[in-house]
Formats: C-alpha cells, sequence, structure tokens
C-alpha cells in the first residue's frame, strides 16, 4: 500500500480488513462511480462506530444517519440532533467524521494501493448534481445565517435566533411545469416527456 493512504490507516484502525477489497470489487465487478465508493466506505465507517458503542443498527440506520451528519440539505438542527444522539451512545462523532473521506481519496487509493485504473469520470446523473446544487445551497444558507446575525449586533435591527433556508425552484419554459429541484431529480424530468403537461407544484 501507498504510504499514508486514509483509506487503508481507517480500516486499519477501525478494524475493517476487508472493506478495501470490497471497494475493489464494487469498482471493477459492478462500476460503481468513485463518488458511490466514497458514500459506501464513510457510511461503513460509520456504521462499524456505532456497532462498536452497542448500537443494534436497522437497514439503512447507517445511511440515514450518514445523510444527516453530512448531507448539505440537512437543517442545522437535524444535524445536531444527529450528533448529540450519537455521542450519547458513546460514538465519537469527530473521530469518525475526520475518518470520513472524499472521492478524491478513493481515488487515489485504487489507483496507488490497488492498482486499479480509474480513468476520467465525465458523467453526469441526477444524484451527482443534486450534490453539487445543494453543497451551494447549503453554503448560501450558511453565509446568510452569519450576516443576519453580525446584523443582528447592529441598532436598527432586533431578531431572534433565526434560521435560513433557501429552496431551488426550477421552470421549464417549454410545458410550463415548475417543479422544486429534488422533485425535478426525482421524477427524471419535467412535464415535456409526458402525455399530458401542466404547471405543477412540489417540494
Amino acid at each position: 500500500m501507498a504510504d499514508g493512504c486514509k483509506v487503508e490507516r481507517v480500516c486499519e484502525h477501525r478494524g475493517l480488513s476487508t472493506l478495501p477489497e470490497r471497494l475493489v470489487e464494487r469498482r471493477t465487478e459492478a462500476d460503481a462511480s468513485l463518488r458511490a465508493l466514497e458514500r459506501f466506505f464513510n457510511r461503513t465507517v460509520l456504521a462499524s462506530a456505532m456497532r462498536a458503542a452497542g448500537i443494534e443498527l436497522v437497514d439503512g440506520e447507517a445511511a440515514n444517519v450518514h445523510r444527516l451528519l453530512t448531507a448539505d440539505d440537512v437543517s442545522h438542527a437535524a444535524r445536531t440532533e444527529a450528533r448529540d444522539r450519537l455521542a450519547r451512545a458513546g460514538v465519537d462523532v469527530d473521530a469518525v467524521t475526520d475518518d470520513f473521506v472524499t472521492y478524491g481519496t478513493i481515488r487515489t487509493h485504487l489507483r496507488e494501493c490497488e492498482g486499479v485504473e480509474t480513468g476520467r469520470e465525465t458523467t453526469v446523473d441526477a444524484e451527482t448534481v443534486r450534490d453539487t446544487v445543494f453543497k451551494l445551497i447549503g453554503r448560501s444558507e450558511t453565509v446568510t445565517e452569519r450576516e443576519l446575525s453580525r446584523l443582528a449586533t447592529t441598532e436598527g435591527f432586533d431578531t431572534g435566533e433565526l434560521s435560513v433556508s433557501l429552496t431551488a425552484r426550477v421552470a421549464c419554459e417549454t410545458c410550463g411545469d415548475e417543479y422544486g429541484l429534488r422533485r425535478l431529480l426525482e421524477r427524471g424530468g419535467c412535464g415535456c416527456g409526458d402525455t399530458e403537461s401542466g404547471p405543477r407544484d412540489g417540494p
């Protein structure tokens, strides 16, 4: 293995000896994307930490907790609640999230430690678009909350604790349909591909 490979270090520390092999299998046999491998790795690390703390996991629980900890469209309150719940159960949340990796780290591991050629991924799918856009929205929410908090320290602007929630809406100029971005991605497009088309609204 390559010196300083984070994937190998985390797997050794967490006792996940078969995880590197599973990453290779998913890449070479199932053609999993680097982002899918990133999520798989991080969810496996989280599930391991939760089990080590004595938490009995049901199907999909680790994936949902991982989403609450990392997704940009999760509210600050929901993320804090998830972290507090893990901490009360005995999970060192900061240590776990420090062990999470990026898809770039996965790429480096596959190439330099496993000899797997990853190539240059140029495909775009709905999940990639969602992750990119909601990451930007999350940053915008953070900046907006920060600026409002600064404004609240000045005279003439009185407010309690504010929580900012921004939404992305998309309108098709061809068919006239309008959707929340999440709904548009979930349904695979707008009404242009439907037999009947008309304005639609959704979260």
